[in-house]
């Protein structure tokens, strides 16, 4: 009995002392990894994503807004900057993720001489973009792992939306009357669910208004409302409030764009991706434009 309660005993210190080997390990090797401050929003989504938790010195302000973030609450851990170069120099990071209003030979030199390194995120508009964008921040941060992990997860996910067409014409629209067309990555993210996008469909390049009288004459089988009924209350959206448009949301079906995986052309919009496909699959038969036409 002895000898099998002193085996235990010895197997529990083994595995205690294993741990914290292990611990200390890992300790060492997020030790080695570089710092980072990230300046926007988008940079922000990317860095809490990719980076280990001693890596991140500071988020921008924005990325700690519910409103606006889909992991403010995982941005609340980390301090907020407002994006100023003196604040960044302050903090004395290995590398900046920045915007391209950035990347002027002006603040590239000043990091530079401070020892950091500017990393510009750009906005894809495509998975493939998406995907490149994502690897190139992750090699930055020494992180390729986690970053392809987050990849084939995406990937995944999207071949699952892929097995079923869901052959809707749908017109993004804003309260201003802003949508999307070919181009963008709001374009990206309704093919990606089997959808048409209504404003591709009908000539529509890049952001921009759709024309009222365009919509009225030519509408889509399906509205994909962005925050309509919290917007609509601001003045200058009289598009909005139009009697023939409202007339118009009241008898087609629409679906509703709430959250704020929206707003950067990122992994992220994987869910909003979702989030749409489960709304057109939730509408009742409708005869789409293409039925229409044959």
């Amino acid at each position: 009995m002895r000898s099998g309660r002193r085996f235990r005993v010895c197997l529990l210190r083994a595995c205690m002392i294993w741990t914290c080997l292990v611990w200390a390990s890992l300790a060492r090797a997020e030790a080695t990894l570089p710092t980072v401050v990230s300046t926007n929003l988008c940079a922000d989504l990317l860095a809490l994503q990719l980076t280990a938790p001693a890596q991140l010195l500071s988020v921008s302000r924005k990325s700690q807004d519910p409103t606006l973030s889909p992991l403010a609450a995982q941005a609340l851990q980390f301090s907020a900057n407002d994006s100023s170069a003196e604040e960044i120099i302050a903090l004395k990071p290995d590398i900046v993720l920045a915007s391209k209003r950035w990347q002027s030979r002006h603040q590239s030199a000043l990091f530079a001489r401070h020892g950091m390194r500017l990393v510009v995120v750009s906005f894809p508009l495509t998975w493939e973009e998406i995907f490149d964008t994502t690897r190139t921040v992750a090699d930055a941060l020494q992180r390729r792992a986690v970053a392809e992990e987050l990849i084939a997860n995406v990937e995944q996910r999207l071949a699952a939306l892929q097995q079923q067409r869901r052959p809707f014409q749908v017109l993004y629209l804003r309260p201003n009357g802003g949508s999307a067309g070919h181009h963008t990555y709001v374009d990206t993210v309704l093919a990606s669910v089997g959808a048409i996008n209504h404003a591709t469909a009908t000539g529509h390049v890049g952001w921009g208004r759709f024309p009222l009288e365009k919509l009225l004459v030519q509408p889509p089988d399906v509205f994909l409302l962005g925050d309509f009924a919290r917007d609509a209350a601001y003045a200058r959206n009289t598009y909005a409030r139009h009697p023939q448009l409202q007339q118009l949301l009241a008898q087609t079906p629409h679906a509703q764009l709430n959250g704020n995986h929206w707003g950067c052309g990122n992994w992220q919009l994987i869910e909003a991706a979702e989030a749409i496909a489960a709304q057109l699959d939730a509408l009742p038969p409708v005869h789409t434009r293409s039925e229409v036409q044959l």
